[in-house]
């Protein structure tokens, strides 16, 4: 069973919030205290059945006063197998589970039911005196009196051919074998790799525990997980020793006891010139290595699961305490953790630095309304909306210039032509966005203060690229002209690309003019718009300006130029027709921000 999304009512801050859909990699983030852990809590308790809320985590809605009921609810996709072997014939499967303070958690599914509340049961569960009594109440024709399972399976075969209505069943016990398993990382409270490795250890001990190579055995349990997670704990080795050369090895020792749970004691480092070191005496720079190679250790044991159910993985902050590069470094393993099909993981985060990796649709931006929780999801390839989405999220995290600061590769482009329409080009050849792909774009306008920071930044040795009309360098005094570049300290060979005939406009073939002029700017008079048309516009060193006046003279319609940058590159269809300048500056930019 795949968890695809999942709601929530009455848990701490989450009073009733909308779905929360769960992706490959999903985003969750917002301000302190938003409601982030409490979504993953909430989700723990969920797919953790023997688990349940406590008092203080149902809802307060008064003075003194909490809510009755926890609710949560999920839609599930089932495999061929799964619904063979459950028997539900639909691929998804509704879900709820219901806590209150005076009776046990309660979990239902969604289904056709029969109106008379005694049939909305699984009938497994009823005596067979109850059994035959409904049957004979309905006029039901049993075959066989004595044996139940024969009469479960005539009065389910009944019901399927009466009038039902849509209502909700108990689950069968069956189904909670096939639950998603939850492993929750949480890293928010300071920079312990001794805590990260024995979650780690923890989560691969959950799992095989599981497995059905130990079912009945316990008295052999013990020795052989043991002696398996110290071969995973050679493979830790290996990491930190890349991060840390100077690292003989390390002493820790995982403790298995049925009676008290998992166990470990504390990590060591030993050295080639002395004996073992706790690592909480270490600096934080040995920390922060040390983290690194946990997460890259982690990718191997999360991915190498021996068990096939899904595996929702959730890391709380695990950026805390980390420079820009070892978070990137992080993100980029999670990724690869993300990629295992088995997988869905979720990232609890406040850094705009992962924010702006992740596809802005797999983003959940919780935010606080009268001390109780909302949630935004943005459904939108629109650059513009994208944009302002992640203004909103850094202005409501108060991250206004984390951007500026972080990011490690900047494109600078001359108008809102070429910054409405690069991004769109971006993620047709890489499908994701440039924010995904840590590329900053930046509008220059015409402005010298943009100049004046693209300085800065390079100055501080940060990533710095322009993609200008070549008929700038015929302009003296434009403000991105090649000489001022130079006397600033820019190479105009490695990072200036210089794009088109004369414009950025021109750089684009008639081919691809008649396929977006016949799509979005009809003419009045009903023809169609031919190549002839568009080439005719080339013998003039102003491509753009006729273009303008022609588009308005055939549409009777105001056409400006970022509209028309916007409809090009939505009317790309091939990565062929973007032109070669343009794909080399992209290409530069993405190398030079995932180097």
């Amino acid at each position: 069973m795949k968890l695809l999304k999942y709601r929530v009512e009455g848990f701490r801050c989450l009073k009733n919030i909308e779905w929360i859909p769960l992706s490959d990699l999903a985003v969750f983030t917002g301000q302190n205290d938003g409601g982030k852990t409490s979504a993953l809590d909430i989700l723990q308790i969920f797919l953790e059945r023997r688990q349940k809320p406590e008092e203080n985590d149902y809802t307060l809605i008064a003075e003194n006063a909490l809510c009755e009921k926890i609710i949560i609810e999920g839609v599930f996709e089932l495999s061929r197998e799964e619904k063979e072997e459950l028997g539900h014939n639909k691929d998804k499967i509704f879900i709820k589970a219901k806590y209150s303070t005076t009776q046990n958690s309660k979990y239902s599914y969604k289904t056709m039911v029969h109106p008379d509340q005694r049939l909305r049961r699984d009938l497994n569960t009823v005596s067979i005196d109850e059994l035959k009594t409904l049957a004979d109440e309905f006029g039901i024709s049993l075959s066989n009196r004595r044996t139940k399972s024969t009469i479960v399976r005539e009065m389910e075969d009944w019901l399927n051919d009466q009038e039902l209505e849509e209502g909700f069943l108990e689950l069968p016990s069956k189904y909670f074998d096939n639950f998603p398993l939850v492993k929750i990382f949480r890293s928010s409270r300071t920079l312990n790799p001794t805590s990260e490795v024995n979650q780690t250890l923890n989560a691969s001990f959950s799992t095989r525990i599981q497995t059905e190579r130990y079912s009945g055995r316990l008295s052999d349990i013990q020795d052989e997980i043991e002696k398996e997670m110290k071969n995973d704990l050679k493979d830790f080795e290996e990491k930190v020793r890349e991060y840390c050369p100077d690292v003989a090895g390390i002493e820790i020792d995982p403790i298995i006891d049925f009676s008290r749970g998992f166990r470990t004691s504390t990590l060591k480092l030993k050295k080639e010139d002395g004996l073992p070191v706790d690592l909480e005496k270490e600096g934080e720079g040995r920390k922060r290595k040390i983290t690194l190679a946990v997460y890259e250790w982690r990718e191997k044991i999360l991915t190498e699961s021996g068990d096939d159910r899904q595996s929702i993985v959730a890391f709380d902050e695990p950026d805390t305490h980390l420079d820009y590069l070892s978070q990137r470094k992080i993100l980029d393993i999670i990724k690869r953790i993300s990629g295992n099909e088995k997988n869905s993981v979720i990232v609890c985060t406040h850094s705009l630095n992962l924010i702006d990796r992740i596809p802005i649709t797999d983003i959940v931006h919780f935010r606080r309304e009268d001390e109780k929780t909302a949630i935004e999801i943005l459904q939108t390839d629109d650059p513009e909306l994208i944009d302002m989405f992640l203004y909103e999220i850094s202005d409501c995290m108060g991250l206004k210039n984390s951007i500026m600061l972080n990011e490690r590769c900047f494109l600078i482009v001359e108008g809102d032509t070429e910054f409405l329409s690069l991004p769109i080009i971006f993620k047709k050849t890489k499908d994701f966005s440039l924010q995904s792909g840590g590329i900053r774009l930046l509008n220059g306008w015409g402005c010298g203060g943009v100049r004046s920071l693209a300085r800065f930044l390079n100055n501080n040795r940060r990533n710095v690229l322009f993609l200008l009309d070549t008929d700038t360098q015929n302009a003296p005094n434009a403000i991105f002209h090649p000489n001022k570049l130079r006397e600033e300290g820019f190479n105009i060979e490695t990072q200036v690309f210089f794009v088109g005939k004369n414009e950025y406009e021109d750089s684009f073939s008639n081919e691809l003019y008649v396929r977006a002029a016949n799509s979005n700017w009809r003419k009045i008079d009903g023809t169609e718009w031919s190549e002839q048309e568009f080439s005719a516009l080339r013998a003039s060193d102003d491509f753009s300006g006729r273009l303008l006046t022609l588009l308005r003279q055939e549409t009777h319609t105001h056409i400006c130029k970022p509209d028309v940058g916007r409809i090009l590159a939505k009317s790309i269809a091939e990565p062929s027709e973007i032109p070669q300048t343009i794909m080399r500056c992209l290409d530069q930019a993405y190398a030079l921000a995932n180097s």
